[in-house]
């Protein structure tokens, strides 16, 4: 099992435990950081998902080149098509990063948009407090 596919079973339950927390928060500012933990596991476990089936048409594009499926691509299948295709399956740093890149970004939009619903969340507060 890799690390994506751990990442992804742990958004996925992440998620399935933020969604069980729904009807138990009453706070207006936590239920700001209720929506951005959703929002971060939510981009994290989609944007690991298509890193993962990415991952996949590559490797099988690339095992398209072994035309006597012995597992390698030998001098008679052999061609600059099929070496750059084995390049993609051997070199592919992205998806082994995959899992801590996805988590910063995730977490950086997540941020952004906790920052934004907290000045709302604020600013609509002050708003009702004034028509009183």
């Amino acid at each position: 099992m890799s690390y994506n596919q751990i990442g992804i079973l742990l958004g996925i339950c992440a998620i399935l435990i933020i969604l069980l927390t729904w009807k138990k928060i009453h706070n207006p500012y936590l239920k700001c950081i209720w929506r951005s933990g959703l929002l971060v596991f939510t981009l994290y476990a989609v944007l690991l998902i298509a890193v993962e089936i990415r991952w996949h048409y590559i490797r099988s594009y690339a095992e398209s080149f072994d035309l006597n499926g012995n597992g390698f691509v030998d001098l008679n299948e052999y061609s600059d098509e099929a070496l750059k295709a084995m390049n993609r399956v051997t070199q592919d740093t992205s998806r082994g990063f995959a899992f801590i890149t996805v988590a910063v970004f995730s977490s950086m939009v997540s941020f952004a948009y906790l920052v934004a619903d907290f000045i709302v969340t604020r600013l609509k507060i002050k708003k009702s407090k004034n028509q009183l």
